[in-house]
């Protein structure tokens, strides 16, 4: 039961049942959970061999996902804990995972919390595609909030996800398509979008589409907020590592095309830090670079080089 429940979890996050990239991270960390201690390994490497075993697999479900990939490194962590007791390696693995789990919770909730002070009475917002934290800001700043547009985002069209829990939470809310976000931008004061990925120059990878509109916001002269955790920050870019560009299945698009014709369907864009006003997230709100340069102190990145290595090669490994 617990091999299929952990079967189940892998193929949601691939077809996209489960995402975002906070709840790709909190589906990804139970099913460790399950599989940490359901184990039945009956000796301290065969138990490593297996919790390695599942966070690989965990790794190969998306390419753009870093704070899972922050959960999993933290997690591999505990399994290499210097001890030949089974029992205590694996009791300190499932300890580690409630903590982890504990901490995002106090960090969404931060989030939250300064997300919704930047939100002005009367304010109308724009957003794209579905994302839990700008979620949490917008309910947090109900009250405040006149409007919120949600583009449908194809060709998944997570935007209807957004636009339902918004309706249901009681905020006023408009669906538009992809195309018509510089047409609405003008009664728009300000953006919040999600984030999968901080690059380590201050850019950020999102849902595609994403970089549209923040040329829209700019043009209209309307702050951009990216709305993240710190553990979407990816500290292996600061070490040559590329971040990539999931190409999915172009069935999404057109499940029957003409033969001659060809399709294209990338998962994500890079938005260029120049377009992003601020970066909000459980350590504050900074601006792109500055978001950079904190995450490198906090992180030790001149001097903690190593921690970070051993993942590059699992990642480079199931390229």
């Amino acid at each position: 039961m617990a091999a299929k429940s952990f079967n189940k979890t892998i193929k949601d996050i691939k077809t996209l049942k489960i995402q975002g990239s906070s709840k790709v991270r909190k589906e990804a960390v139970a099913a460790l959970r399950k599989s940490v201690s359901k184990s039945r390994a009956k000796t301290l490497p065969a138990f490593r061999r297996e919790v390695q075993r599942h966070c690989l697999a965990l790794l190969k479900t998306r390419p753009t996902e870093p704070e899972t990939r922050t959960a999993i490194r933290i997690i591999l962590k505990a399994a290499s804990l210097h001890s030949r007791n089974l029992q205590e390696v694996k009791e300190n693995t499932i300890q580690t995972i409630k903590q982890y789990e504990a901490n995002r919770k106090k960090a969404m909730e931060k989030i939250a919390l300064y997300g919704s002070r930047l939100i002005e009475k009367g304010d109308t917002i724009m957003t794209h595609c579905h994302s839990h934290t700008v979620e949490e800001i917008l309910k947090k700043a109900k009250k405040k909030i006149k409007m919120v547009y949600c583009t449908e985002t194809r060709p998944r069209f997570q935007g209807r996800i957004t636009a339902a829990n918004l309706a249901k939470a009681g905020i006023p809310v408009t669906l538009i398509v992809d195309s018509a976000a510089d047409k609405y931008m003008h009664p728009v004061d300000k953006i919040f979008i999600g984030c999968d990925a901080v690059l380590s120059n201050g850019e950020i990878v999102n849902k595609i589409g994403t970089t549209h509109i923040a040329h829209a916001a700019k043009k209209h002269h309307n702050p951009f907020f990216v709305c993240t955790s710190s553990h979407c920050f990816d500290p292996a870019t600061y070490f040559g590592f590329e971040e990539e560009i999931e190409e999915r299945d172009i069935e999404e698009v057109w499940k029957n095309p003409p033969k001659k014709v060809k399709i294209k369907n990338p998962g994500f864009d890079i938005v260029d830090a120049f377009y992003i006003h601020a970066i909000i997230s459980e350590i504050g709100v900074f601006d792109p670079e500055n978001f950079a340069l904190e995450m490198y102190h906090k992180l030790e990145l001149g001097t903690r080089q190593e921690p970070f290595l051993g993942l590059i090669d699992m990642l480079k490994k199931k390229r």
